[in-house]
């Protein structure tokens, strides 16, 4: 095999120090080796970024799990190095040969022959971006702590707010938890406060009657403080990620128009997998990078079952969630595909991850310019051929059937027949 580079560095990162391997010779002939170590200082980064520009090195592959790549991308990308970052399972060494020194050899070699499949690195306003989109999706699991402890206290004091209302941080809930963090017990007062609609009304006072300690007071007023602040830095971090992301403010308003998808979810998922398209392939391809879209693993010409590829954890946990919020949304495609995959893969989670890739490849499509275009309810329905089969069939005997919409006629599941003046319930 020809190698088609001639002036290569191999790179293996570690967080205190760097081992670097630097091929340098005509591509037919075996090339000169050199090797030195170099710590991750910034400035160390940058006496060891002139070295390479000394051996005529203009491009570097690396291999780093975690994030102690990119001080390295930080400092020599400016200066002008092609940079390849190396997924660690792509490029393992063989067995019995592993040290620093030869890791970086072999990663210099296989970069020498072309054979470092290289990661995708956003520009650096994505990674502004991915910061802040990250930094409020740690926040929001934070949140979600603090809104479980406090709901496990308002149990250990007999408060059984949460049997009775879907959210117990709803508007009626946020206002009898904040009566209870000032220190009231009373169950009339705390019920009195429930102005909002709730299906169970008539037993709040039943509900709120408890046995709290002024230690459970303590607690839910610490948690309740925690929560408040918490609310408040989400929104300073949102605000500051809307304000980086207004250059995109045109394709968040597209993706805002897939179902499940509100401005803070397409602002996550501009930082994630940002407006570079060329690339990837094609919609596939971007779904697989994602991590929503089913692995291979055939043999023999059988194919098994197999998990969905890695991905972006980032991006994937984003589409999932769309596609939470999209199946519960009435009258949308996603909604009535989502029911007939359960019924067909028998896996709730496994039916999510199927309108999350759905969802990608659409996100894919709007990030490459087209415009998203909603194809209702009636072409996920799983019932819809069987109606089109037994309208074709009454028409044939001669019935003449009025059958004007049949979204309607599901999601009220009832069937009108306008000739007979007949409801079939």
């Amino acid at each position: 095999m020809k190698a088609i580079r001639t002036h290569v560095a191999g790179v293996d990162v570690h967080k205190e120090i760097l081992v670097i391997t630097v091929l340098v010779g005509d591509a037919d002939k075996e090339p000169a080796v050199h090797q030195f170590e170099c710590s991750t200082f910034t400035d160390d980064l940058m006496k060891c970024g002139l070295k390479l520009k000394e051996f005529g090195v203009k491009e570097v592959a690396m291999e780093s799990t975690g994030v102690y790549w990119k001080p390295i991308h930080n400092v020599w990308e400016p200066m002008g190095f092609d940079i390849t970052v190396a997924q660690a399972a792509h490029v393992k060494n063989v067995p019995g040969r592993k040290t620093d020194m030869n890791d970086s050899h072999w990663l210099a070699q296989l970069h020498r022959f072309g054979l470092i499949r290289a990661s995708f690195i956003p520009e650096g306003i994505f990674q502004r971006m991915r910061l802040l989109s990250r930094h409020r999706t740690n926040l929001t699991g934070d949140l979600a702590t603090i809104k479980n402890r406090v709901q496990k206290a308002l149990e250990d004091g007999n408060i059984k707010w949460g049997s009775i209302v879907s959210d117990v941080f709803g508007k009626a809930g946020l206002e009898v938890l904040d009566l209870i963090a000032a220190g009231t017990t009373n169950a009339k007062v705390l019920a009195s406060v429930v102005t909002t609609k709730i299906k169970r009304i008539e037993e709040a006072e039943k509900a709120l009657t408890n046995t709290i300690t002024k230690e459970h007071i303590f607690v839910i007023k610490q948690l309740m403080d925690q929560f408040h602040q918490l609310e408040t830095k989400i929104k300073e971090v949102e605000s500051e990620l809307a304000g980086i992301a207004k250059p995109y403010a045109h394709i968040i308003e597209k993706l805002d128009e897939i179902p499940g998808v509100d401005k803070v979810l397409a602002m996550g998922i501009i930082a994630e997998a940002t407006n570079q398209m060329e690339k990837f392939k094609d919609e596939r391809s971007f779904a697989a990078w994602a991590g929503v879209a089913a692995g291979n693993n055939e043999s023999a010409g059988k194919k098994k079952r197999s998990k969905t590829r890695k991905g972006n954890p980032h991006l994937r946990k984003i589409l999932v969630q769309v596609a939470q919020n999209a199946k519960a949304k009435r009258k949308s495609f996603y909604r009535a595909k989502y029911n007939k995959l359960v019924f067909k893969l028998g896996s709730k989670n496994k039916a999510k991850v199927a309108i999350a890739n759905r969802i990608a490849r659409s996100v894919y499509k709007i990030l490459c310019g087209e415009n998203y275009k909603e194809i209702g309810y009636m072409r996920g329905d799983p019932h819809e051929a069987q109606v089109r089969k037994h309208v074709a069939a009454l028409k044939a005997l001669g019935v003449n059937v009025f059958h004007h919409n049949h979204q309607m006629i599901v999601s009220e599941k009832r069937v009108v027949v306008e000739q007979s003046g007949i409801i079939l319930n």
